[in-house]
Formats: structure tokens, sequence, C-alpha cells
């Protein structure tokens, strides 16, 4: 006799401890899921027009800030403020010298999510492409 009312014990037990998390997983179930945060992946070279094999590259990452970029915090910082659009970072006061060394700035990836694919105008020299570009996104 002991068998039956334990058996309905456990089964009002179970029913009172199961149904809260139902009703639990219907309610976020019905909730929309939040949208995947689209990352920041860029790839920034820096080309000379005389000589190709002159360069280099390094990687940012934003949101957080990272990469292999000296600087990423500051260059992400400096993306942000314009969304991403590499052609309207501001230009940065500053003296360069009268060397004629004309490179390209390429910037590739992703950001926020949106493809990048950036080449810029040909400057002079690397001091001038850097100044021009805010000092900080292509100062590697």
């Amino acid at each position: 006799m002991t068998v039956r009312p334990l058996a309905a014990v456990l089964a009002a037990t179970a029913t009172a401890v199961l149904l809260p998390l139902t009703a639990a997983a219907t309610a976020s179930a019905e909730r929309p899921l939040p949208e995947p945060f689209d990352a920041t992946h860029l790839r920034l070279t820096t080309k000379y027009v005389s000589d190709r094999a002159k360069g280099g590259f390094t990687y940012l990452d934003c949101d957080p800030a990272g990469g292999s970029h000296p600087a990423a915090e500051s260059a992400c910082t400096d993306l942000a403020k314009v969304d991403g659009r590499f052609e309207d970072l501001s230009d940065k006061e500053g003296a360069c010298t009268m060397q004629y060394e004309p490179v390209e700035l390429h910037a590739t990836g992703t950001w926020r999510g949106k493809p990048v694919e950036y080449v810029s105008e040909v400057f002079p020299n690397p001091c001038t492409a850097d100044l021009a570009t805010g000092g900080n996104v292509f100062n590697f």
C-alpha cells in the first residue's frame, strides 16, 4: 500500500518541478533571438608604388580591439567615428620630410560584417599617407 502513495507523491513533485521549466522554455522560445554580432576583421597594407616587394601589413580586429596592429584601440576608435569608411578618415596635423617614396594604402576584410575593399590615392610618402588617414589606422 505504501507504493501507490509514493508514486503519487513522485508524480506530483515531478509535475511541480517540470511545469515551470516548460513554461519558461516556451516563453524564451517565443522571444526573438538577438542578431549575431557582426565582427570587424581587416588586413591593412602599405604598398610602395616603385617597389611592390617593399611595404608591410597588419591585421586589425575591432569590438574588441585586437589583431597584430600596434595601436588597435586607437585605430578602431578612428574607424568607428567614420563608420568604417576609410575615405572619410580625417587629416591629422603634422610635418613630413620631402622624401619621394610613393605609397598606396589598402584595406580588405569586413567592418562590422560589411565587406571592405579600400584602395587609397597615391601619397608622396608613408608619412603623408599616415597623416592623411588620421595618424592611427595605417600607422604600423
